[in-house]
């Protein structure tokens, strides 16, 4: 992430060193008063989707984090590889950041500030993360917000961990103001799947999926470090699963954990499944020719067909962006009327809307 300092998985002195000689600023030996939360994958993987349902840390000062991070990135003489997803807490929760970091010594960053019509941190939404040998492309709730092509995102070619973290960056040019008083504040993480890139294209089923039943020690560790820049260290008892979901907190010190009761989602399917919506429900299956999918709410929401759709178009656009995939996945269209890939008879053709002007629109095929 930027503005990070440096990562350690342990904390030995010549790390410390390292993490204050890179921050431009001393490290304080003492705990710190607030404890914030990280987990990650003990596997690392070239390339890559990575799809996660979450709802995000609301309140100035914290960010709620997932990324790909090549390990020892941060020590000296190594190449950085990183690609980050950022949701600020600052200003609701309506913001996100993307970016890549890369390089040895000065370090490049490509940080692109995403602004939505709603709160991340009132509903969940799945975010998406595609790294391909060519491209690195962010999606929200099936809408396309970014992709890399070259450059920078064709330098990241080792393997890499994933990790999710929150935490409160000293920095509030960045993230906004911090004040204690907004604490306990919490991530909470339905679910996560990783699916393999095979040189051509994405597998269509993951390779692995995790619902957070329990905490797979097996896949997962939870950190125990910190660096300069960071308002809090990271606690192992602030990253837990409960009913079934992830759950990240910052804390004070000496009150680390959590006892509450998760925020349910009321749209739980995996990307592939297309079911999951900007708004947090369910995608309408509609699947009767000639239909349109009409939707009373100026909100963001999203639906899925298998009719076979030789033309489409939308009416009430106003103010929306749309993003068309077979099944949830690979290269989505996103010019209104586009023609859409060709699809097989048990595959779907899956429509995602931002929010707009008009309290309803619609979307019409034949």
């Amino acid at each position: 992430m930027i503005s990070q300092g440096i990562w350690c998985k342990t904390i030995p002195q010549s790390c410390l060193l390292a993490a204050a000689l890179m921050a431009g600023s001393p490290l304080v030996a003492d705990a710190k008063p607030y404890k914030g939360a990280e987990i990650f994958t003990h596997d690392s993987h070239l390339y890559g989707k990575y799809v996660v349902r979450m709802r995000t840390a609301k309140g100035s000062g914290v960010i709620s984090n997932f990324f790909s991070w090549k390990e020892g990135s941060e020590l000296p003489g190594m190449f950085w590889e990183e690609i980050d997803v950022e949701v600020f807490g600052k200003n609701n929760g309506q913001s996100l950041q993307s970016n890549i970091i890369s390089g040895m010594g000065t370090r490049t960053t490509s940080e692109q500030v995403h602004n939505h019509g709603f709160s991340f941190g009132d509903a969940y939404h799945t975010f998406t993360l595609e790294w391909t040998p060519g491209y690195v492309r962010w999606l929200v709730d099936g809408q396309v917000i970014r992709t890399t092509s070259g450059g920078q995102a064709r330098q990241l070619v080792s393997p890499a961990q994933f990790r999710f973290n929150i935490w409160p960056p000293n920095n509030p040019g960045w993230v906004g103001s911090w004040s204690s008083a907004i604490l306990p504040v919490h991530m909470f993480v339905n679910w996560v799947e990783y699916y393999s890139w095979n040189g051509g294209g994405f597998n269509s089923s993951p390779t692995w999926r995790d619902d957070f039943n329990s905490f797979d020690t097996s896949r997962w560790g939870k950190a125990d470090w910190t660096f300069s820049e960071n308002l809090a260290d990271f606690a192992p008892n602030n990253a837990v699963t409960r009913d079934g979901y992830l759950v990240l907190a910052i804390t004070r010190e000496g009150q680390e954990g959590y006892n509450g009761t998760p925020p349910t989602d009321a749209g739980t399917s995996s990307s592939g499944g297309g079911t999951s919506t900007a708004g947090g429900g369910s995608c309408p299956d509609i699947k009767t020719a000639g239909q349109s999918g009409n939707f009373n709410t100026a909100g963001a929401y999203c639906f899925r067909t298998q009719n076979a759709v030789n033309g489409w178009g939308v009416s009430n656009f106003d103010g929306r962006t749309i993003s068309v995939t077979v099944n949830g996945m690979g290269t989505a269209i996103t010019s209104i009327g586009a023609p859409l890939p060709p699809k097989g008879a048990s595959d779907y053709y899956h429509f995602s809307s931002s929010a707009g002007s008009f309290a309803w629109a619609s979307v019409y095929w034949w």
